[in-house]
């Protein structure tokens, strides 16, 4: 038996979410999505029966209903399926990931921030490796000692070469896309493999509002023809600048933002794409855009109940991010607020290691969210009432002599797997702690200098193929630098 806890999330009522639906649907009506696309995308979108004036795209009333229609089947079939059932409670397996796209690193030593290199993303590598963690949905850092124009790939690249496995990088040229691809290739042993999982990402984002960029185009395009994938679409608006500062105006214009993408998706590959829930705040305060706090996780609550009113599906929260830049009192207090009300809500994958949402990586702030998420762990974790761990025996002997259960054989055998022995967070009563002092951000970062100075590197090829990535790295500068002289 495990510890069994469900926070019911639920923003708008039906009625409203009805109301906002309409609006949406009317909205995506009136306006047009600009798209900086190709001949072969207009075809699609014309072919499926949009109507395409140069680079607006148009969406009559017989479109709209026909995607309606499609993504109201979608809706309908969860419905039958899912919509009926108890959830259940969720799982108690906690896992970790690391995340972001940072230009920034929070230094080790001094706790400032200062431009990252390729020497910090190689060390990140090594130590996430040392750590366990399985995920990484970013890189973390960009290194920006490496050219603008091939920054991605040398990313990836990078990342090949430091870690035991490939992970996610976003292509953002289509001219590196070729050697993303030349790149997996030699990693995971032949093109079919590259198809069937590619490591990389190149998802169409879109600039909020109703925009579609040609470089982004361009790279879902060449992928789906390359690689043979349907492409992907997604958005993160930002409430206040890209869409209404009001929770009800994002969720409005998302989602008729999103039924736009819809219907480029399934003209060009027959499916749906669902609707954003990503969206970020504007802070007048700071005249800065913010991934983090409670009106950023209404706002993605608001995403997700328009997601939910057209695709079926259940509401949730996501607000981990901590907008703190350095490791200290806000990062701890936003992440500790953040997460909780995550996992409490049925999520039971963290990211780590990121302040000021993805734009800084911290090794300190890494091992941190590291212990954040092991107390979790331990929290959910499994609970046996087998005879041994109800220990009658060693009740019935230990309670004539007293309160002498730390001598006892049984505790002997069991703290370790019942306790939380956190390695940073400091429990010791105060007595005990003024005879020596500590800080639990001082002791994380005791522990990142000794695992950053010891990690290996795990990257399991050859030396050959080591060589031809690096071969690769050098030819991806050269075209990068091409393409700028041009």
């Amino acid at each position: 038996m495990r510890l069994r806890a469900r926070l019911e999330v639920e923003l708008f009522s039906p009625q409203e979410r009805e109301r906002l639906g309409a609006a949406a649907i009317r909205l995506w009506g009136e306006l047009p999505l600009w798209v900086q696309g190709t001949d072969e995308l207009f075809d699609h979108l014309s072919a499926y029966g949009c109507r395409v004036d140069g680079e607006r795209v148009y969406f009559p009333p017989v479109i709209r209903e026909k995607v309606l229609a499609r993504i109201g089947a979608e809706k309908q079939r969860w419905l039958e399926t899912d919509e009926g059932r108890d959830p259940g409670w969720p799982g108690g397996e906690i896992e970790v990931y690391t995340h972001g796209q940072a230009l920034l690193a929070c230094d080790l030593e001094t706790n400032r921030l200062r431009s990252c290199t390729s020497a910090d993303l190689e060390e990140w590598c090594r130590v996430v490796d040392g750590l366990g963690v399985p995920t990484r949905a970013h890189p973390t850092f960009i290194p920006t000692d490496f050219p603008t124009a091939c920054s991605d790939f040398l990313t990836y690249a990078t990342i090949i070469l430091h870690s035991r496995k490939p992970h996610r990088v976003s292509v953002y040229s289509v001219g590196m896309l070729p050697h993303f691809i030349e790149a997996s290739v030699i990693t995971l042993g032949s093109r079919e493999a590259v198809k069937r999982e590619p490591p990389f990402d190149t998802t169409m984002w879109v600039n909020s509002p109703f925009m579609v960029t040609h470089e982004n185009v361009m790279i879902a395009m060449e992928a789906r023809r390359l690689l043979g994938r349907p492409i992907t679409a997604s958005t993160m608006p930002v409430a206040g600048a890209a869409a209404p500062v009001t929770v009800a105006g994002q969720a409005v214009q998302t989602a008729a933002e999103s039924l736009a993408l819809n219907t480029l998706t399934l003209a060009v590959d027959d499916r749906t794409c669902g609707i954003m829930t990503n969206p970020l705040v504007m802070d007048m305060k700071a005249a800065s855009h913010r991934q983090a706090g409670p009106d950023v996780m209404l706002h993605r609550a608001a995403a997700h109940e328009m997601h939910r009113h057209f695709f079926g599906g259940r509401p949730r929260i996501w607000g981990f991010n901590a907008g703190a830049q350095v490791v200290g009192p806000q990062a701890l207090f936003e992440k500790a607020m953040g997460t909780a009300l995550d996992v409490m809500a049925g999520t039971r994958s963290i990211g780590i290691g990121c302040l000021a949402a993805s734009d800084v990586g911290s090794l300190v702030q890494l091992f941190l969210d590291y212990e954040m998420s092991q107390a979790f762990a331990h929290l959910f974790r499994e609970i046996s009432v087998d005879h041994a761990h109800i220990g009658e025996a060693a009740i019935a002997e230990t309670v004539p002599e007293g309160a002498r259960f730390m001598e006892s054989e049984h505790t002997a055998r069991f703290y370790r797997e019942e306790l939380w022995l956190p390695m940073f967070l400091d429990y010791r009563n105060p007595l005990g702690w003024q005879r020596d002092p500590s800080d639990v951000i001082e002791r994380a970062r005791d522990r990142a200098r000794v695992v950053a100075a010891t990690a290996e590197n795990q990257c399991e090829l050859a030396e050959a193929d080591q060589r031809a990535i690096r071969e690769l790295m050098q030819t991806a500068t050269r075209c990068a630098g091409d393409a700028v002289s041009r």
